[in-house]
């Protein structure tokens, strides 16, 4: 099983952008609880000491780093010590340049096109984003007998919640489901870790309902 595949087995993974050092462990701790499982999008200038950190003193957490845009940021993440990198997008010189290292990469589609290309290079985990505005379950469903055969899989994230993600879930082609709405940023701020950890417990008492 390779560092990705272990990484989707959490089926839903809280999806984060941290400040500071108390959010980033306050996070952790609840997916050491809850989910072995954390993508922290690189948009924040703490994001990389952030990456460090998961690494060295939380390598029981399966840990991907998001919002990668470029080959730069890819190296950049790469160096912190995390194995997996995932863009909402993608361009076709990342995509290369992750196929050429033969990193644990998944870019992210929204379209036939998009999916081939990524295909054409290997990387057969997608992410779909943005999900519901892209088509969501219907296009999952339209997309999902075409491309059975080449084992492609999805990660779909954007606007996927508590409301619909047991129905992504339970798609054949759905390998897991980002949870962007488990830890939101403006929670974060306010230090509501009561009510994001009542989100982290629905999602565990959900994903026990689907086994």
């Amino acid at each position: 099983m390779s560092v990705l595949e272990k990484y989707m087995l959490a089926k839903i993974i809280p999806v984060a952008v941290v400040d500071n050092e108390k959010e980033l462990r306050n996070l952790a701790d609840l997916c050491s609880k809850y989910v072995p499982a954390v993508e922290l999008t690189m948009r924040t200038p703490y994001a990389k000491t952030a990456l460090e950190i998961l690494h060295k003193e939380y390598s029981h957490l399966s840990c991907a780093a998001a919002t990668i845009l470029s080959v730069e940021q890819a190296e950049e993440a790469i160096a912190t010590g995390t194995k997996i990198i995932i863009s909402p997008g993608f361009t076709p010189k990342l995509v290369e340049h992750c196929a050429a290292k033969g990193y644990q990469y998944v870019p992210g589609v929204a379209s036939a096109a998009e999916l081939e290309f990524c295909l054409s290079h290997g990387f057969k985990i997608l992410k779909f984003f943005p999900a519901e505005a892209a088509g969501g379950i219907k296009w999952l469903k339209a997309v999902g007998p075409v491309y059975k055969h080449m084992g492609v899989t999805f990660m779909p994230l954007g606007g996927v919640n508590m409301d619909n993600v047991t129905e992504y879930l339970k798609l054949s082609n759905v390998i897991a489901c980002g949870g962007s709405w488990l830890c939101p940023k403006d929670l974060m701020e306010k230090g509501n870790w009561e009510e994001i950890e009542k989100r982290f417990k629905e999602m565990q008492d959900l994903l026990k309902g689907l086994s």
